[in-house]
């Protein structure tokens, strides 16, 4: 079988992959599927997401789920064309909201940055994903003194708790406290 990118899908061409791609994932049949659908998928993922990179690397790992899903197809006995187009299409769409989220989630940083920023900023984090920093600072007065000065200490000076504790004569105890406690009433100030 000669199959050729993008070429009109006939039923009985999709059925046989599909078999043989369930039956010990034939690679022949994998790469028959690839060719029928890599530029549909492209076509589709680029539209939704704008850009030919991102949709190119998405369409790359909706095909490597579609190994590990393939199995969990069932040929219907008729109209498989249209039933296995749109499993498809919602496989990928998955994948795209997954990889979109995924994204989302990662924060990005100027290498020149990397080394003050901290494994265990879970509230921190919170709060910077849902406004600025520039907000934060024009915000502050919400913070009683101590905490006001904790938060531009170790976020705006750049101090380490150590060094916090030591300019503001506390404990580190007390300067991890006072500084959870601030990031959560800025958290909370922000969601109201």
């Amino acid at each position: 079988m000669d199959l050729q990118r993008n070429a009109v899908i006939e039923e009985s061409v999709l059925v046989d992959l599909i078999q043989r791609a369930q039956d010990g994932g034939d690679p022949t049949a994998l790469d028959g599927l690839y060719l029928l659908y890599v530029d549909r998928i492209f076509r589709y993922l680029l539209a939704r997401l704008g850009d030919a990179l991102m949709a190119e690397e998405v369409t790359s790992q909706v095909f490597l789920h579609l190994i590990q899903k393939i199995g969990q197809y069932r040929i219907a006995p008729q109209d498989n064309v249209a039933i296995f187009s749109a499993w498809f299409y919602r496989l990928a769409y998955n994948k795209m909201v997954d990889i979109k989220r995924k994204q989302n989630r990662t924060r990005t940083v100027p290498i020149e940055y990397a080394e003050q920023i901290s494994s265990k900023q879970r509230v921190l984090d919170d709060v910077i994903e849902r406004i600025s920093i520039e907000e934060v600072l024009q915000k502050l007065q919400v913070l009683s003194g101590q905490q006001r000065e904790v938060i531009l200490l170790r976020f705006v000076e750049g101090y380490n708790i150590a060094e916090t504790a030591a300019i503001m004569v506390k404990s580190e105890g007390a300067i991890k406290a006072l500084q959870h406690r601030a990031l959560e009433n800025l958290r909370r100030y922000f969601q109201e």
